[in-house]
Order: structure tokens, then sequence, then C-alpha cells
């Protein structure tokens, strides 16, 4: 989710206690707290290769909400005089959290257990603009004085929301089992909530032989296939998982499809993050050089869109 929706999220859940203000150092810690996750930004500084290796994974794992937390209540401290370190940390370490558990419920992911693993966990289900999340969120933010019999209906609307969302893509997984177990061998099926709409799903299909790629509608929707790619293997492509950038895309994204082109002169790998779509493909992709003798020439990171290029390994 963006800086914005996290401080609107995290200080709403403080303005479940009580109203929010500035003079409450409870109220900044869980305000700061549930922007401060997403600090990994000033990695950005050294581009983008390295920003979207640490997006998500040191700030936002359990030892980094309880660092950050803990830094943040630190700072605060020698702001107000008036403090109470448990209260605050306390409420630091909530906003931080929400940020976390928010970012856990779209698409991407975070790395909970790093330094353990590196594994981002995603569970699927909101998207990273929520519009329900965020109008529940503002309703509880700007309209204080409500009884706590209020307060517990605004936490039963909202979980009685991501019940329905998962209710209703474990209902659009039964349709594209039904839809493509008749000519094929599902291996697993992927249903993840759409960027900009909140009544349509995408979805990512993988059987023994190909990737189907597509979007599906909220309540029984017609499965609408997009894309569909062979998947292939072979030695060269082998070898291209075990080099530094294709190490990295595999911990990049969980979904991706691996393309192999022979050419006069050269062979030529690449791998497609399947699970952000753009107008005219996809994301993220990696991009192997290979001479006739299989020799890697150079690798290529294209963050974002195609015009974007990091060279991660010059030629030899």
């Amino acid at each position: 989710m963006d800086p914005l929706s996290h401080a609107i999220i995290g200080l709403s859940i403080h303005g479940l206690s009580q109203a929010p203000s500035l003079g409450n150092p409870a109220s900044i810690g869980a305000l700061i707290g549930a922007i401060a996750p997403d600090l990994d930004i000033i990695t950005r500084i050294k581009g983008d290769y390295v920003y979207l290796k640490h997006h998500r994974v040191e700030t936002h794992s359990i030892p980094g909400i309880i660092g950050v937390s803990l830094l943040i209540t630190l700072g605060l401290s020698l702001i107000y005089s008036s403090f109470v370190f448990r209260e605050v940390f306390l409420w630091t370490m909530i906003g931080a959290l929400s940020h976390v558990v928010f970012d856990l419920l779209n698409s991407y992911g975070v790395a909970l257990l790093y330094p353990l693993n590196r594994k981002k966990y995603s569970i699927n289900l909101i998207m990273i603009y929520d519009p329900v999340v965020i109008l529940l969120s503002g309703y509880i933010l700007f309209f204080s004085g409500r009884t706590f019999f209020e307060n517990l209906m605004m936490g039963v609307i909202m979980l009685a929301y991501l019940i329905l969302k998962a209710l209703d893509k474990k209902s659009l997984k039964r349709i594209l089992q039904n839809q493509y177990c008749k000519g094929a061998e599902i291996r697993k099926i992927t249903i993840m909530p759409s960027d900009y709409n909140p009544l349509k799903w995408d979805y990512i299909v993988k059987t023994k032989e190909e990737y189907l790629v597509g979007d599906i509608k909220s309540f029984r929707g017609i499965p609408n296939q997009l894309r569909r790619f062979t998947i292939i293997t072979n030695s060269i492509i082998e070898k291209s998982l075990k080099e530094e950038l294709g190490q990295y895309f595999e911990s990049f994204t969980p979904f991706f499809h691996i393309d192999f082109k022979e050419e006069k002169d050269r062979i030529i790998v690449k791998m497609t993050d399947l699970r952000y779509r753009v107008t005219n493909g996809f994301k993220h992709h990696a991009i192997f050089h290979y001479n006739n003798n299989a020799q890697l020439e150079k690798s290529v990171f294209h963050p974002f869109k195609m015009d974007n290029q990091i060279t991660i390994k010059n030629d030899r």
C-alpha cells in the first residue's frame, strides 16, 4: 500500500482507543510507525536493482518491526516531556505491524521471517490501493466520539469485508479449476487482486506444459484468458537461473516465465514476472545474452518497463 493509506490505517487503529492528537506521543508513534517500514525506499538512491532487492524485506520483518518501533519511540522521547515509554512503544509497534499486515494481504508480499529467509509471503486478498479499507479507516479517523459498540462494529465490518474477499477468491478458484482441468494437468492456481478494479482478479494457472494468464470478475465471473506461455527447460535456462540475476529474479517473484530464443549469432533467455501486467505486457523482466558457445556476455534487469536497463554482468 502507499504511505498515505498506511498512515490513515495506523492512525485510525489508534483512533479506536482515543481521538488522535498531535500532543499525544502515542498517536504520533502509531502514525510514524505505520509509515516507517517503507523507509526502505532510501535504497533507491542506489538504483532500482538494489531497491527491489530490499523493498519489503528488512524493515517488513518481525525484527524490523521491533527495531523500527524502538528507534521511533526513543526519538519521540526526546521531543515530548510527558512520556510513558511502554505505551508509546506499544502503539508505535501496532502502527508498524498494521503496515506489514496490510502489505501481507496484497500480492507483493513481505519477507516476514527475515533474516531466517528472504521469501516474501503474500495472502493475495486486497488491492494495493483498496477503497473499502481506506474508507473504513477514514471514517474511524475523522468521525470521533464513537461508543465501544460502534468501534466494535467497525472492526466487524472490516473483518467481514476480508472474509467476503476470501470467499469470493475461493469460489473463483473453483471456476478456474473447472475451466482448465478438462484439457490440462493443473499444477497450481494463483488468484491475485487486480491493481485498480476491486471487482476483478488476476489469475495465473500453471499446468504441466504452460502458464495461462488472465483475469476474472468477482462473484462467479467467466475467465478471460489473455496470454499463454509454454514452459521451456534446457541447460542454458538452468544455467541462467544460477547466475546472479537469475537468483535475484527467482527470489524477487514466485511467478515467472522463461522464454528461450536462438538467433544467428546469439542466444537470448528472457524471464518475465507474471504478477503485474501493463497495457502491452508485463512490468519486470530479466534478459540474458549468450554467444553461440553458450557463454554469458551480459545480463540485463528491466524493472517496471523495458526502457529501464540495468546491466548486471558486462561483456567478458
